[in-house]
């Protein structure tokens, strides 16, 4: 053969062959979006999760740590009525006869209205319903959710301005009589 041939043959023998490409289409694109997006809402959320759980754990053992305090002002009142020579309920905060421990303090405010104060609550003595009506403080995590027991009823009742802010108190946490 001549040179010229020879030049002109190809040589596909000595040239390495090519990887194929694979092109990701975009149904493949979206599912590996899709899975990327899964995991991290999965974990966020599960560290939300462990962060509320967290703090409704807080506000239940601060809820718990008022109870034997609104306990105590409850049984005042039932001893007053018991000796009372009519049977009624006292009239005014002062007939409970209270008076402040470790736990918590008697205080009144700029009417004279006295009423029990800790860290994170406030109980006032309802006059008109004769009933405590235990307040949260800002230090709770959220002022003015309110605590209220009626004497005569003997029963709880929760009211919460904004429940869907936390954190909050759950009619599970009331003591059941």
């Amino acid at each position: 053969m001549s040179e010229t041939q020879k030049n002109t043959q190809n040589k596909t023998n000595d040239v390495p062959a090519v990887a194929i490409k694979h092109k990701v289409s975009l149904v493949e694109l979206i599912l590996i979006l899709l899975l990327v997006g899964l995991v991290f809402v999965f974990i966020f959320g599960m560290k939300q999760l462990k962060l509320d759980k967290k703090a409704e754990g807080m506000a239940k053992n601060k809820f718990e740590a008022i109870l034997p305090v609104l306990q105590t002002a409850i049984d005042a009142a039932e001893e007053f009525k018991r000796t009372d020579d009519f049977g009624d309920y006292p009239f005014d905060f002062g007939q409970l006869n209270l008076t402040a421990t470790d736990d918590y303090a008697i205080n009144s405010n700029a009417e004279g209205e006295l009423f029990i104060e800790t860290d994170d609550f406030m109980i006032k003595y309802d006059t008109e319903n004769f009933g405590f009506i235990t307040i949260t403080k800002e230090e709770f995590g959220k002022a003015g959710i309110k605590v209220i027991y009626i004497l005569s009823e003997r029963s709880y009742k929760v009211e919460d301005p904004s429940p869907d802010r936390k954190p909050t108190i759950r009619d599970e946490w009331l003591p059941q009589n």
